[in-house]
């Protein structure tokens, strides 16, 4: 990764006598100068150097790299984005890989909120959309911090708004788990969530459940990576690095063209990505999620559902539960089918141990398999791709 974290020594007090050791950020190696400025300043007063919120900088700044920014670069609904994808997926470089906790995005967001005051503080130039709320904040109230560690910043005493993204947020699937969440979609649900959908989100939708594509990976879709001829997608980005091929059935096919037809093509843009939204740029995750939202909604008003919320990585597990269900019903009637190695080369899955959630009785077969047809193009497919996957390692 660009940036790592280490200990060095910074020396202060008269003629530089007194030398503290803390951790430090470094990029590409040497010390990030204008990033450490801030950290010295968190740690000069400190018996022990810090820990969590260090690493947890350098995650933020490594997902910036990795999309060619710097942390002066990032806008409001960019660190929407980010912590959207560590609470919702997780990133492969934040710890195990796995969502985060709501307590450990509400970190997070005071890392971030400190370091950009910080920023503001010292006077370099941030996007105005720092200062400002978003449309999900304009209703939020200011929390009252019962906590005295030290000095507590007052509400008044923030120079950007950063600090209450933490109230966007709430503990759901990631602390308690709740019946009425959304795990993966029925073919009821797929249908309705879809006709609630904007042509250019339901195209991503239902790409995560015809695919198994991780919402990131949809997004990364460039002109080049979409072969609507025949029927093909390849993401751009993957949580493992490898690439794959997707097949997409002709429905999808058909709304993707749509979607050129009636939306890209009548959008001015530089960008070569596919998925783009009205202002020109490519869609974000946090815009994605803002409509899953907004269907939400609807549909709950329409059918009279219960559903609390629909997860971005819903459609993703959708299309394993239903392809693993087709597969161990193929194995019991001894047919032959692909192979657990196929499936998780397919799922972009590092370790075997995944296949483990969905083998479960009452999930597996709770899920009616979609497109019995099509699923039954993987027993040829699947293998190609594992070869694909293993020639396009990194």
């Amino acid at each position: 990764m660009k940036y790592t974290v280490n200990y060095g020594l910074y020396p202060h007090g008269k003629d530089d006598s007194i030398e503290t050791r803390m951790r430090l950020i470094f990029e590409d190696g040497l010390p990030a100068t204008e990033i450490n400025r801030h950290l010295v300043l968190a740690q000069i007063d400190k018996s022990k150097p810090l820990s969590t919120p260090v690493y947890q900088l350098c995650i933020y700044l490594n997902y910036l790299a990795l999309r060619d920014m710097y942390v002066t670069d990032a806008t409001m609904n960019f660190i929407y984005d980010f912590l959207c994808e560590l609470y919702i997926d997780g990133l492969s470089y934040a710890g195990d890989g796995t969502p985060r906790s709501y307590a450990s995005i509400c970190q997070y967001v005071e890392v971030l909120s400190k370091l950009y005051d910080s920023f503001a503080l010292r006077g370099h130039p941030l996007d105005e959309s720092l200062y400002l709320r978003l449309p999900q904040m304009i209703l939020l109230t200011d929390k009252k911090d019962t906590r005295r560690k030290g000095r507590v910043v007052k509400r008044h005493e923030h120079l950007t708004m950063v600090h209450l993204l933490s109230g966007v947020f709430k503990p759901n699937q990631n602390d308690i788990p709740k019946l009425h969440y959304a795990k993966w979609y029925s073919p009821e649900q797929i249908k309705a969530i879809s006709d609630e959908l904007p042509i250019t989100y339901r195209c991503i939708f239902l790409d995560t459940v015809y695919t198994g594509h991780r919402i990131d990976s949809t997004l990364s879709f460039t002109m080049d990576s979409v072969n609507l001829y025949n029927s093909e997608v390849t993401p751009t980005r993957t949580k493992t690095g490898k690439k794959h091929t997707s097949w997409i059935p002709e429905t999808l096919v058909n709304d993707f063209q749509t979607y050129l037809m009636d939306v890209r093509n009548n959008i001015e843009t530089d960008s070569n990505y596919f998925f783009i939204g009205r202002d020109g740029k490519p869609v974000t995750y946090g815009a994605y999620y803002a409509a899953l939202e907004s269907a939400r909604i609807k549909i709950n008003k329409k059918y009279g559902w219960d559903i609390e919320a629909l997860h971005p990585h819903a459609g993703r597990s959708t299309f394993a539960a239903a392809l693993r269900s087709y597969q161990l019903e193929q194995q019991r009637n001894g047919i032959p089918t692909f192979s657990d190695v196929d499936f998780c080369n397919l799922m972009d899955w590092k370790s075997m141990d995944s296949l483990k959630h969905y083998d479960l009785v009452n999930r597996v077969q709770d899920v009616t398999p979609i497109l019995i047809d099509f699923y039954k193009k993987y027993d040829i497919f699947s293998a190609e791709n594992s070869l694909l996957a293993d020639k396009n390692k990194g």
